[in-house]
């Protein structure tokens, strides 16, 4: 398939601003990029995925999100007792049809890969299934986990680590390269973190990366030691980066972690340089608009590389390297933009217009390795009604659940 005639964003660390290009899929993956007219010529056969001067963009990652809890808008839950109760309420077609609702909204917003931190007590054996399930439908790519939390009864935790560590290695011997498997951990406490980390440590034999959800409340004078830190534990995913302490961050970077924030309530994190990725948590499902000071300068490339490199880098450990850029060999996950910019758009102005007017313009296409999920501005790989509609459903049930 070729994809032509579009403007290309490359994506990645030195990103170019390619007019009048085409570029060329074959399979699940990114061919050929070059002028319209040659590609074309070279290979009348292909089929054209007309773009009509669009935008072409790679995929965007989330590398934080609790699908299941999409159910849960409009109750303005806050405090993690409010978030437990209503993760016990989820039955295995809540998690379904959350999952499946919540993708299908981040897809209409160009997200192509998400790393879903998953928690729900009453179906743990059944709910990775169920995620993935909403995955296959929708058509993303989608790594998922169940959390073990420092609150959980050691039986639960060990039931938690048993689940995830069982499905990251089944998705690792099957063949659909769009579902993965990884360890996840959710802590409250310094100590709590170090002690689960331990026993994800185990789990995991060396092999599952690990996705940490920190949700520390730090004292002054806590200070996080670094136990079972070394070279060969598998890498690492933390989220809510904000709140972790600065020898873990620094030793994070170091070791190539990936670091995760949601908004931009991020002062503390963006003030230590951290390269932070994008994570939408249990918000919306789509790569934050930039604002204010965040639209120009020095902040305008922070936010590039939030969201076009280091969520991509991370996923490529999963997914493939190239995942985020538009080059030959990079894995066929595109987003297809109607943007039509009203002065100089290139690669010198390209994290300006980012910022201000490129992530608001309306999606036409998604392509997720080589399949098109979205075209003509149509979702074609499921009934977005019947999404919307057993959705809420399944939400009506959780919320009088919550209630008794």
């Amino acid at each position: 398939m070729i994809i032509a005639p579009c403007t290309v964003v490359t994506g990645g660390r030195d990103p170019q601003v390619i007019e009048e290009a085409a570029v060329r899929v074959v399979g699940a993956h990114i061919a050929q990029v070059g002028p319209a007219g040659e590609v074309a010529r070279a290979h009348k056969e292909d089929t054209l995925w007309p773009a009509r001067g669009r935008v072409l963009m790679p995929g965007f990652v989330n590398t934080h999100a609790h699908l299941a809890r999409h159910l849960a808008r409009g109750l303005s839950l806050r405090r993690p007792e409010a978030w437990r109760r209503y993760d016990r309420a989820l039955s295995a077609e809540d998690v379904r049809w959350a999952a499946t609702a919540a993708l299908v909204e981040g897809v209409r917003h160009g997200v192509t890969t998400v790393c879903d931190f998953h928690r729900s007590e009453s179906c743990l054996d059944l709910s990775l299934s169920e995620v993935l399930g909403a995955a296959r439908q929708v058509g993303v790519r989608v790594a998922t986990c169940y959390g073990a939390s420092e609150h959980d009864p050691p039986t639960d935790r060990r039931a938690a680590f048993e689940e995830s560590a069982s499905f990251a290695a089944e998705s690792a011997r099957g063949r659909e390269g769009r579902l993965r498997g990884m360890i996840g951990v959710h802590a409250t406490t310094l100590p709590g973190m170090e002690a689960l980390l331990d026993r994800a440590l185990e789990h995991s034999a060396g092999r599952i990366p690990i996705h940490v959800d920190l949700g520390l409340d730090l004292t002054p004078g806590e200070s996080w030691k670094g136990v079972g830190w070394d070279e060969s534990r598998p890498p690492a995913l933390w989220a809510h980066a904000e709140t972790a302490p600065r020898e873990l961050l620094g030793a994070a970077q170091l070791r190539g972690d990936a670091l995760s924030a949601a908004g931009f309530s991020t002062g503390a994190a963006w003030v230590r340089d951290a390269e932070i990725a994008w994570g939408s948590d249990a918000s919306f499902n789509a790569p934050p608009l930039a604002e204010g000071g965040w639209t120009t300068g020095t902040r305008a490339q922070l936010h590039y590389r939030r969201l076009f490199v280091n969520g991509p880098r991370w996923a490529a450990r999963f997914f493939g390297e190239g995942l985020g850029t538009i080059a030959p060999g990079s894995p066929a996950d595109l987003v297809l933009v109607d943007y039509r910019a009203a002065t100089e758009f290139s690669s010198r102005t390209l994290v300006e217009h980012i910022g201000s007017g490129l992530l608001r313009a309306p999606i036409y296409g998604v392509m997720v390795a080589g399949e098109p999920v979205v075209d003509n501005g149509v979702l074609v790989t499921a009934d977005e009604r019947e999404v919307a509609r057993r959705a809420r459903e399944c939400a009506a049930r959780v919320w009088a659940r919550i209630a008794v």
